[in-house]
């Protein structure tokens, strides 16, 4: 039993950074915003990069000392003809509730670089900006607007009191965690048996600034309850404002946005497998979502997420995401 630590991959899959920064921050402390309050990754220069990979390797060890397996890479693997396919290991979904003018915020968006660099892609990130951190701003700061008709819905499902705030593996109302126990709750889900594997060919449709997302899912065994599967599309590297209360000042031009989530193939709670209530081993679902994507959204940068989900209970059985065959 051995665990191995991923190597930091800052841009594209773990948390933001930006230049610079290092002899700006300041002591942090672990803070949270309240709704109505006061509004609570970068490029970092070498020395934030060595303190951030420090506490990674924290982390990692004492996620060794709690007996945890991780399964090496890859654990993604490209097809020759763009597609891409997953084996089948166990999976998790981890969703940030967060905001751009959440300054506490940024101390979650570490935790899933943590455990992205940790897990690879056995961890799932999704960010939903929402609700009153996710709002804009008149001026030159904050005029982003990075929420959805789908972040709509859940701020109401939610009901959320504060953030950062997130869930693991679930999408229940009663599931909303803080971010310092999610590495405990993915570390205890990463010993689980895969029931449903989950297969993806993306391809961009260059012309219309779209595209598609051929899905197949297999049940390993025979598995209970309703299950739905949802699609969505999220972006990485994005790079606007952020107000990070680890930093003097604490708003940032240039934080780099991972994972946010940008719109829904086939609705925020997607469809039903199947037509029974229970799926037998050996069951297959097919079929191809579309979605256009807006002027702006890097298609390079953007992932398809596939969330399968037992409508019973809202638990997570298996979720994968797959990146688009582009570059740029």
């Amino acid at each position: 039993m051995g665990c191995k630590v991923w190597g930091m991959r800052f841009k594209e899959e773990g948390i933001g950074y930006r230049k610079g920064l290092s002899s700006r921050r300041r002591p942090g402390s672990p803070g949270q915003c309240s709704e109505g309050g006061d509004p609570g990754l970068r490029r970092d220069d070498i020395a934030s990069r060595v303190t951030r990979h420090a506490s990674r390797i924290t982390l990692a060890l004492a996620l060794m000392l709690a007996g945890c397996d991780y399964i090496q890479a890859p654990f993604m693997e490209k097809t020759d003809d763009g597609g891409q396919t997953t084996d089948e290991v166990q999976r998790v979904l981890v969703i940030d509730f967060t905001g751009h003018t959440c300054k506490s915020c940024p101390k979650a968006h570490h935790t899933l670089g943590q455990l992205k660099d940790l897990y690879g892609d056995r961890v799932v990130p999704v960010a939903f900006h929402l609700g009153y951190f996710a709002k804009t701003q008149s001026g030159d700061k904050f005029t982003t607007d990075f929420r959805t008709p789908e972040g709509g819905l859940l701020e109401k499902y939610f009901e959320f009191v504060s953030f950062p705030i997130g869930t693991v593996q679930n999408i229940r109302t009663d599931g909303l965690i803080p971010h310092g126990t999610w590495p405990s709750a993915v570390g205890a889900l990463m010993s689980e048996k895969a029931p449903i594997k989950i297969g993806v060919k993306t391809e961009y449709l260059a012309g219309l600034h779209g595209l598609t997302a051929d899905v197949d899912i297999t049940a390993l065994e025979a598995v209970a309850g309703t299950l739905k599967v949802a699609v969505w599309v999220v972006e990485n590297s994005i790079t606007d404002w952020q107000k990070d209360e680890d930093f003097d000042p604490m708003d940032i031009p240039d934080y780099v946005h991972n994972h946010v989530f940008r719109t829904s193939m086939n609705g925020l709670w997607g469809e039903t497998i199947g037509s029974a209530a229970n799926l037998e081993k050996g069951f297959t679902f097919t079929k191809e979502f579309s979605v256009a994507l807006k002027t702006g959204w890097k298609a390079g940068n953007c992932q398809v997420v596939v969330v399968v989900y037992r409508e019973e209970g809202m638990e997570v059985v298996q979720v994968a995401g797959y990146r688009l065959p582009v570059a740029g």
